[in-house]
């Protein structure tokens, strides 16, 4: 994942006699990031070239709201943070090869669940994972309208076990930003409503999804992606992580507990307020002693 370009300026500072001539020397066929942008503003890198730089290389920038602040504590001027996000949004979108289904052998089911709503008064946003979608109107945010606003949602689950990452695993994911992984299933799907004022999105799930997997130890990752305004970039909002066994034939049940609100109001500040955590890991069926797990996870797996 990108460091934050505040942790990066004090060491670019350090490197900055050496580094012109490593970057010149880098492939101008490799994507641009966040740290190339430091890297040429704190050499001293004339701000037409920079702009030059980012309008003829592939872009992979991270602007969200939290690192749009630290590229500007790295001398970042506006001019250039603009440039990044209309190459970023000029970018074509991702063509993701589909996550290969396990072959013939001994494979089980993966079910992710989310408990039903407590009552009918409620709002179905509040028991899923939410994201802005626009700001009330006179209100606007440090970085521009954009940032961090998202566009839709999507469910993602992943596998981050070392040994069951394929080869160019990030080829065959959306998300950005997100551990090492095999991507088992990519679910967009996204609804609006009106929450003090905000317009929202929430991620319009199913009650539950099934996924075939080889048997044996998993660490997955079970997440909430919103789809970032302008950058057209897929990011995990929340997520959270279990060691799962999966039994030949069986089926192994994890149960997501989501909650989401905003917190505050538009005049004296606001904030998106969100739970998001598995609260059971178990093997169904039939389930052999030995491989049935408590319905308490272990977190070990989270990233």
């Amino acid at each position: 994942m990108h460091r934050t370009a505040g942790a990066l300026a004090f060491v670019l500072l350090l490197a900055a006699p050496y580094l012109p001539a490593a970057f010149a020397a880098a492939s101008t066929k490799a994507p641009l990031t966040n740290e190339d942008v430091v890297r040429l503003v704190m050499t001293g890198t004339p701000e037409k070239e920079v702009l030059a730089a980012i309008e003829k290389r592939p872009a992979d920038f991270d602007l969200s709201a939290d690192m749009v602040a630290e590229l500007r504590q790295a001398g970042v001027g506006e001019t250039v943070i603009e440039a990044m996000r209309r190459r970023q949004a000029a970018m074509p979108r991702l063509e993701v090869p589909p996550t290969p289904t396990p072959g013939p052998g001994r494979t089980g089911t993966l079910r992710v669940e989310f408990p039903p709503a407590a009552g009918d008064d409620q709002a179905p946003a509040e028991f899923s994972a939410i994201a802005l979608k626009s700001l009330p109107r006179g209100i606007r945010r440090r970085g521009g309208m954009e940032v961090g606003l998202m566009t839709d949602m999507a469910l993602a689950v992943l596998c981050i076990s070392a040994d069951h990452v394929p080869d160019h695993w990030d080829s065959r994911s959306q998300l950005q930003g997100a551990p090492r992984h095999e991507l088992l299933l990519f679910r967009p799907g996204s609804a609006t409503e009106k929450i003090k004022g905000h317009e929202v999105l929430y991620l319009d799930h199913q009650p539950s999804y099934e996924i075939p997997l080889p048997e044996g130890t998993h660490n997955i990752v079970v997440g909430a992606a919103g789809k970032q305004a302008g950058s057209g970039t897929w990011r995990l909002l929340e997520s959270d992580g279990a060691r799962i066994t999966i039994v030949s034939g069986r089926t192994t049940r994890v149960a997501v507990e989501a909650r989401s609100g905003i917190k505050g109001s538009t005049m004296a500040g606001f904030s998106v307020d969100s739970a998001w955590k598995i609260v059971a890991v178990e093997v169904l069926e039939g389930t052999p002693a030995d491989a049935s797990q408590a319905a308490a996870p272990d977190k070990e797996a989270h990233p």
